[in-house]
């Protein structure tokens, strides 16, 4: 209760801090003839126009030869889904589960692209910044992080190493936070629901003569399900208690039409409890039943950015990026205080790109980037505080010969000072078979990429965890080829075939035998990951206003286990995943769907295979005013009880069983 009062409290300020900022605009639009408030269309946009992060410039979608999807918040936030896993697991390629690696809000997201199963392949960026690295996991960040103040999420797949430098092996999550455009538009959320759930939020967004905005602020707070460890299941209270404020605030002026100024400022604050056993192993193995307690995990964050776009001449155009993040961890067991599990890191970035347009079909852009990084990880065993710098050139040239084919070539040098110099390359190109409006569209990309030892698989001293310094960089080469077919207006299918091979793969290795046994890290030979994507998408402009989409991944991760012939299947990955979605507006202001999600092949973090699992869930949104929409979602509709995984302390723990969450949403 004390939480939810002060969300109450909370909103009502963020109510009126947006009341305030749409009177501003109330003298402007008295002018106009009709100043009611407008209300935006449900209508879906079948293929996005433009993709904004796999390229160093903003590029049309259909003319970029790099992998992507983009995720557009509104339209999953119409259809029931309202975190990133949640969206995240309905892209092709990517295979994650909503809420995290456990099904529960607040635990850590195993998000997978095209089978590379860790968060030191998988970049994060949000608002330009690199929110993960080596040594700073940017899965902590995708598992807790909403939709209600986030703008386009693009998931740009395959080596990306010389856009984005090192980590980005598997891919790149890029996120950014609204900008505000049109007539002020207040937005105010609230839902609640089963395992003691309730979500909020208040957003308000515009545009008023030179300056755009958008503020938003949310509360959320959920007991989970505790059901889902059956060995230690008591009705306890406080197994899976998560609760969370996320703040966001982008500011944009046009100084004039030649020079735009921008400012974003993110805040997170998350707090997450769950069960986990303590062993006195000064006596073990005389007491083998573990005591059990709950730990607290609790993460601060914030992100500062500052932007400067100027367009110097026709041919010369300019942007500055400077940005701050810094985010602190802790896992503390409450009467274990000489246990102590903190992380802080912090980053400094600035970036300078330039776009240089010489004729309709050449294009090149350069520039330079430069980050420092602090880490400072302390617990029972080690406590390291280290730092590190980045310098990095780059380069992309793009050709455009026809209307009907670009090709680009983007390169980038880093220096590291730990980890020395790496080159990275990529090649991408897009070509309408028949002419400009041709419906066939090939597209492909090769790319290389690397990503360094992190500071625990160097340096670990944790139980049962001995570090290797003589690692080496993992390095990467992969690429992809697809064909994008328009089946008729507003209909779309594509297949994309894929693969990726890492060198010197990092992976655990153990040693001895218990009680003298210890993992520690090796470099392997190789580590593959190849496979397909087929995808469906489209929208029936009929009187119903219906659409769908359907996904389907087929993945082979693989790593060479002994350094010949030995594979495995990489822990936490799934052969298959298939996604789909169906909608329609059987009656006016009324949408109702059916969504599935089901995943085959999987694998848990020990290799072991587990469940093939399949959930369905059902939604529903009914326009009741201009104003004012309800809502009603339903979530692992028919109770499916499959294994997420084999908890090493509990044994199997099962899916989180079905809910139900219903809500409202006030426009003004």
């Amino acid at each position: 209760m004390l939480y939810t009062k002060k969300a109450l409290q909370m909103g009502a300020i963020a109510v009126g801090l947006a009341a305030f900022a749409g009177q501003s605009s109330l003298a402007e639009s008295a002018k106009k003839e009709d100043s009611k408030p407008s209300v935006r269309t449900e209508t879906m946009q079948v293929m996005p126009e433009l993709t904004m992060a796999s390229h160093f410039v903003g590029v049309p979608y259909n003319r970029s030869g790099v992998s992507v999807s983009i995720i557009n918040p509104e339209e999953f936030q119409k259809a029931g889904i309202e975190t990133l896993t949640g969206a995240l697991s309905q892209t092709p390629g990517v295979f994650t589960l909503d809420g995290g690696g456990t099904w529960q809000r607040g635990s850590v997201s195993n998000t997978v692209i095209r089978g590379m199963n860790k968060d030191t392949y998988t970049l994060t960026m949000v608002d330009g910044m690199r929110i993960s690295d080596a040594n700073m996991s940017g899965n902590k960040l995708l598992g807790i992080t909403n939709l209600f103040t986030v703008g386009n999420v693009e998931v740009v797949k395959g080596a990306q190493g010389a856009v984005f430098g090192s980590g980005a092996i598997g891919g790149v999550v890029a996120m950014d936070t609204p900008q505000g455009e049109g007539d002020p538009v207040t937005r105010i959320f609230a839902e609640a629901g089963s395992f003691g759930s309730f979500n909020s939020y208040v957003t308000s967004s515009g545009k008023i003569k030179k300056l755009s905005y958008f503020v938003g602020v949310g509360f959320e707070t959920t007991e989970n399900d505790p059901s889902i460890y059956p060995a230690i299941y008591d009705n306890r209270t406080g197994m899976n208690d998560f609760r969370q404020w996320q703040e966001a605030v982008r500011l944009g002026y046009d100084i004039n039409d030649k020079v735009k100024v921008s400012f974003t400022y993110r805040r997170l604050d998350s707090y997450f409890e769950y069960p986990t056993p303590y062993v006195d192993y000064n006596q073990w193995p005389s007491v083998p039943d573990p005591h059990l307690y709950n730990t607290e995990d609790k993460n601060r964050s914030n992100l500062v950015t500052g932007r400067v776009d100027a367009e110097i001449s026709k041919l010369w155009s300019t942007s500055f990026m400077v940005g701050h993040y810094n985010m602190d961890y802790s896992c503390h067991t409450p009467g274990f205080d000489f246990q102590p599990n903190v992380m802080r890191n912090r980053r400094f970035q600035a970036e300078w790109r330039n776009a240089l347009t010489w004729n309709k079909e050449w294009k090149t852009i350069a520039g330079m980037a430069w980050d420092r990084s602090d880490y400072m990880s302390e617990n029972n065993y080690v406590a390291k505080d280290e730092w590190q710098s980045t310098l990095a050139f780059f380069a992309e040239q793009m050709w455009s010969p026809t209307d009907s084919f670009d090709a680009s070539v983007a390169l980038r040098l880093e220096h590291d000072s730990v980890w020395n110099n790496h080159f990275t390359w990529r090649y991408s190109n897009s070509w309408k078979v028949t002419g400009k409006d041709s419906p066939t569209r090939i597209f492909g990309s090769v790319g290389s990429g690397f990503r360094a030892p992190t500071w625990f698989e160097q340096y670990a001293a944790n139980y049962g965890y001995v570090g290797n310094p003589d690692l080496d960089v993992s390095k990467s080469l992969g690429g992809d080829l697809g064909v994008e077919q328009r089946l008729a207006d507003g209909h779309y299918a594509s297949v994309t075939g894929f693969w990726t091979r890492i060198n010197d793969e990092i992976g655990t290795k153990s040693v001895g035998t218990w009680p003298n046994s210890y993992t520690t890290y090796a470099n392997y030979s190789h580590r593959t990951s190849y496979g397909v994507e087929v995808a469906f998408k489209g929208q029936f402009k009929d009187a119903w206003n219906s659409g769908y989409y359907a996904n389907y991944t087929f993945t082979m991760p693989k790593r060479d286990s002994i350094g010949k012939y030995e594979t495995i299947q990489m822990a936490n990955t799934a052969r298959h995943t298939v996604n789909a979605e169906v909608y329609t507006s059987p009656v006016e202001k009324l949408t109702v769907g059916f969504g599935v999600t089901a995943a085959m092949g999987r694998t848990d973090y020990n290799y072991a295979r587990l469940d093939n699992f399949f959930t369905a869930r059902l939604f529903a949104r009914y326009q009741a005013t201009d104003n004012v929409s309800l809502h009603v979602r339903l979530e692992n509709l028919f109770d499916q009880k499959f294994i997420m995984t084999n908890d090493y302390n509990f044994g199997p723990r099962e899916a989180r069983g079905f809910g139900i969450f219903g809500g409202v949403t006030v426009e003004f």
